[in-house]
């Protein structure tokens, strides 16, 4: 039974364990680490941190099967794959794949490891587009199939290749539309929206952090200038951001400045947005009960915090900043995700353009 071992480092508790992994065609031992929890009031001990760490290793220990060609297709992720993504992800990415693993299991059969080839790819790929999905849950269901076969080829248990790899991702209904707040859409929530709420969306609006993020700013990440993105919350769990770029700081508007420290004197416990115990808020909860009613009212849509993400983009670009800097902005890794998920074509800003394109034929 694995233990692994906690310790502190610098404000953090880490915790780090072995995971018998194929490398180079043998098997290995490969130490993995991640961050439990910052060093607080409620995790002063490593015992108070326990059980963040079993929380890890508790699918890893239950692993007693070993991994032969012969086993089933879902057999395999159920009793390996999982495991270990279980082990090794964000909880808020382990969410998604359990979630993708219930669309692909009807579709797996009793198929073998072994004997599960391009066409039975095909054949579960076909299966899956005809339930109507979007087609970025069917590719997303390609991904993830993917991933269990370059899983086991390399703990060794197959040696045949991927044969996900080749198959082709069907057609599935057109992606829904990625709403972007522009800049009178923000004003006119600001107008109506109480306490933290209000504070809340300034911070989304003039920042672009992700929701999970903004639930994860604690005071001592502000320093009056910027603000440090250090962790993300999702649920309950905290953790690392999103990626290594996510960790970075973000500049902080005088306005946006004024309303912190004003916000600071309303606040509970070390979290900028805490519910009455001084855990990270439920920022859902506070959308539900503070946010809805007053929007509603006032005929204002809610198109989700996301929104307020996309709009930092778009509301950038078209006042002429460059895509390079609105992508250190959001700390993407790579610019052509902040140019085609993020910067979103504004209607009037369109219609603009297309006059001009008129007059230049009309002359």
């Amino acid at each position: 039974m694995q233990k692994g071992r906690i310790y502190r480092k610098g404000s953090a508790w880490l915790f780090s364990w072995n995971v018998k992994e194929g490398r180079d065609g043998a098997a290995k031992w490969v130490r993995h680490t991640r961050k439990l929890a910052p060093v607080s009031d409620r995790y002063r001990t490593p015992a108070q941190v326990r059980h963040l760490a079993e929380e890890i290793l508790s699918p890893i220990n239950a692993q007693r099967v070993r991994t032969e060609p012969t086993q089933t297709v879902t057999q395999f992720i159920e009793l390996v794959y999982m495991p270990f993504v279980q082990a090794s992800l964000r909880p808020a990415t382990v969410n998604v794949y359990e979630h993708l693993f219930k669309l692909v299991k009807p579709h797996l059969g009793d198929a073998e490891l072994r004997e599960f080839d391009v066409p039975a790819a095909d054949r579960v790929l076909r299966a899956i587009g005809e339930r109507q999905f979007s087609h970025t849950t069917n590719r997303n269901c390609r991904n993830f199939l993917s991933g269990v076969f370059r899983y086991a080829l390399r703990l060794g248990t197959i040696r045949h290749g991927n044969p996900v790899r080749d198959a082709v991702v069907p057609k599935g209904k057109p992606k829904g539309p990625c709403p972007a707040y522009t800049i009178e859409q923000v004003q006119a929530m600001l107008h109506v929206l109480p306490e933290p709420a209000r504070t809340a969306v300034l911070v989304a609006a003039l920042t672009g952090l992700r929701h999970s993020e903004i639930r994860g700013l604690r005071w001592d990440d502000f320093d009056g200038k910027q603000l440090f993105v250090r962790r993300s919350v999702w649920r309950t769990h905290i953790g690392e951001t999103k990626t290594l770029n996510s960790a970075a700081p973000v500049p902080v508007l005088p306005v946006l400045a004024d309303a912190l420290k004003a916000h600071k004197s309303r606040s509970v416990g070390e979290y900028i947005f805490s519910g009455s115990t001084g855990k990270p808020l439920t920022l859902a909860n506070t959308v539900r009960r503070d946010m809805m009613p007053a929007l509603k009212k006032a005929g204002i849509a809610w198109l989700g915090w996301h929104a307020f993400r996309r709009g930092v983009a778009t509301n950038l670009y078209d006042l002429g900043v460059k895509p390079k800097v609105i992508q250190e902005i959001l700390r993407h890794s790579d610019v052509n995700t902040t140019l085609g998920l993020y910067i979103k074509t504004v209607s009037t800003a369109s219609t603009k353009a297309m006059r001009k394109l008129e007059k230049a034929f009309a002359d």
